[in-house]
């Protein structure tokens, strides 16, 4: 976690105090279940608030949150104010006895379910310095048992990233990791292909480098706040592969049910009648997820998601459920009150999916629906439906985009002008900078926000000095922040903020995917190899390469031709015009540039032959992704 800033911030104006204070006239603030709920069952409050890593950096503070405290600021929206302040109740709670959650110790939380001879640990934070924290914080209260076994309900990393810490408190690192159908694939290649710019969208969507506080970042929605530290990542060795399947886990029975493609491509839901609770990953959450993701990933099927919650309802409502798990959130209690909110979730992704795919086929466009589109009253008044990290207007887009593309049919939008492009015309055609900024400061003081972000865009576009244009955009974005419900609207418009006033912040202390890569087959790693080929530059390139890996005795051709690579498992070319015989880890470090060919052949880590220049030459042709891509500017 780098040092957060937050500079040059302004005040609310009279229009966005009007509309937070509008909000409290829309919602029932006077409802209190869920902080009586997100209390319940408290044990013992955090003893690591502030979490480092072994150079002593700071990964994760929740020391930080103490000012949520009170009424919202002119600042935050009344409802998002209300979900960070639920967010930031820490500690370790019984949910019932044998089944334990930690919360405040990662954007996402993990639970301890007591077995006959140990702990079963679901899911594992989302780094080791977050795992080991909660890991301590549990077993000072309860009984000193190892992990006997660990469970990872779902595919992304903030779910496993702290698995080898948690495989510390085991007897043996060979005991059962349970994970759904797919997972391995599905974990290693997320984000893969488009890594950098996911994760230089990803700072937007999450306020990175934002400080905490009334004029920056107040929650994440699904968590309290932004989180970092070392990824890591083991095999799994147990497979949920039956939709339904019985396991019994260190004396305990679980009830698993595969729900992929939902929020993850590979999750699953559990339930256990020993201890009568119900686990559901991050299909059901105390808020509306995202069914597009702003930082960028496949759209996900609405219907399949609506349909996982039905089918998880229909196979368990008849057993008895004292609480109901979910991995971002406190817990709901009593079983009418448990399948009441599955309902309401289930139905919430069902009304965005069934009325946008209606307003679609009237003839609306993806804009147009989501300009449109309305929850009834019983969906958008519930708490646990709100906003607070998808929005109704992006997910109607989503499942607009999930069907349809793009492309809205009108054929103005089938091959418009690129936004830099498109930004000199729109200001040549509006009579200049000059005469759009008199008017966008007028539109500016009358509160009208969205006018103001979409055209100044062009003008900063056309003229990305302008300064004082670059300002106005500024001072726009953070209104339209300050206003947001959304966590990651709220973050995303204060990022744009502060980078355009400021420039991008750059952390330069190094990734380290080092957990992660290790673990990737050869096969997801020469897809991104794939990609990362400078088409141009390989053109009238012709290149072969053997490559046989020396600690798996696989072997690869890797084949340039036409500006294309492709790459044949258990094959090598007959005349290929330069072959290595190499171990996994040096043939990744060579192609993502961490150490040269030379260097390699000097340790004895490769063995060369044929035209050795054929494989640099090959090198010299792979870009290097830049992390700080512009975003606000061109």
């Amino acid at each position: 976690m780098t040092n957060k800033v937050l500079t040059q911030s302004k005040s609310a104006t009279s229009i966005t105090k009007d509309a937070n204070l509008a909000v409290y006239n829309t919602l029932n603030f006077d409802d209190r279940q869920d902080f009586i709920d997100a209390n319940r069952g408290f044990i013992a409050p955090l003893d690591t608030k502030i979490i480092k890593n072994d150079s002593g950096e700071v990964v994760w503070d929740i020391e930080q949150l103490d000012y949520l405290n009170g009424t919202a600021p002119e600042t935050v929206n009344p409802s998002l104010w209300r979900n960070a302040q639920l967010q930031a109740i820490s500690g370790l709670f019984e949910v019932v006895e044998g089944v334990y959650q930690v919360r405040g110790q990662s954007m996402v939380t993990n639970f301890f379910i007591e077995g006959k001879n140990g702990v079963i640990v679901v899911d594992a934070l989302g780094s080791n310095e977050s795992a080991e924290a909660a890991m301590e914080l549990y077993y000072k209260h309860r009984p000193q048992k190892p992990v006997t076994a660990i469970i990872i309900s779902q595919s992304h990393a903030d779910h496993f990233g702290g698995i080898q810490a948690v495989l510390k408190y085991a007897e043996s690192p060979n005991i059962p990791i349970v994970v759904p159908q797919y997972f391995t694939n599905e974990a290693l290649s997320e984000n893969v292909l488009l890594g950098t710019i996911m994760t230089r969208r990803a700072e937007y969507q999450f306020g990175k480098n934002l400080s905490d506080g009334a004029q920056g970042s107040v929650s994440v929605g699904i968590g309290p706040t932004m989180t970092s530290g070392k990824t890591s990542f083991v095999l799994p060795n147990v497979e949920i592969e039956n939709e339904i399947q019985l396991m019994e886990i260190d004396g305990v029975t679980f009830k698993f049910l595969l729900t992929p493609n939902t929020e993850a491509p590979a999750e699953m839901h559990f339930y256990i009648r020993d201890y009568k609770v119900l686990f559901v990953s991050e299909n059901a959450n105390k808020l509306m997820h995202q069914i597009y993701t702003v930082r960028g990933a496949k759209t996900r099927d609405a219907l399949l998601w609506a349909n996982a919650l039905d089918k998880t309802i229909d196979l368990f409502e008849t057993e008895d459920i004292d609480a109901l798990l979910m991995i971002h959130a406190w817990p709901v209690w009593e079983k009418n009150n448990v399948i009441e909110h599955l309902k309401l979730q289930r139905d919430l992704y069902k009304y965005m999916h069934d009325q946008t795919v209606r307003l679609a086929n009237l003839g609306y466009t993806m804009d147009e629906i989501a300009e449109t589109i309305k929850l009834p009253k019983e969906l958008d008044t519930y708490w646990g439906n709100r906003g607070y990290y998808g929005t109704l207007k992006h997910n109607s887009k989503g499942v607009y985009n999930y069907y349809l593309g793009f492309y809205s049919a009108h054929p103005s939008d089938l091959d418009p002008l690129p936004q830099v492009e498109a930004g000199r015309k729109y200001v040549e055609y509006m009579g200049g900078a000059a005469n759009v900024l008199g008017q966008a400061k007028v539109d500016f003081e009358n509160g009208e926000y969205r006018w103001v972000a979409q055209v100044l865009k062009h003008v900063v576009m056309a003229e990305p000095e302008n300064s004082e244009a670059k300002n106005l955009l500024a001072d726009t974005f953070e209104q339209l922040g300050y206003q947001a419900e959304s966590a990651n609207w709220r973050n995303i418009y204060l990022v744009g903020a502060f980078e355009l006033r400021n420039g991008i912040y750059k952390d330069n202390s190094p990734l380290d995917v080092s957990e992660v890569i290790k673990n990737m087959p050869v096969n997801e790693f020469l897809k991104l190899v794939a990609v990362k080929l400078n088409g141009p530059k390989a053109e009238g390139k012709k290149i072969t390469i053997n490559i046989t890996l020396s600690n798996t005795n696989k072997e690869y051709t890797i084949c340039l031709e036409n500006s294309v690579l492709f790459f044949k498992e258990n094959k090598l070319a007959v005349k290929a015009d330069v072959s290595l015989v190499i171990d996994q880890m040096t043939f990744y470090g060579i192609v993502l540039g961490l150490l040269s060919i030379e260097q390699g052949v000097a340790v004895g880590k490769i063995n060369i032959s044929g035209n050795h220049t054929k494989m640099n030459e090959f090198l010299s042709l792979l870009d290097e992704f830049d992390r700080y891509m512009n975003i606000v500017i061109p």
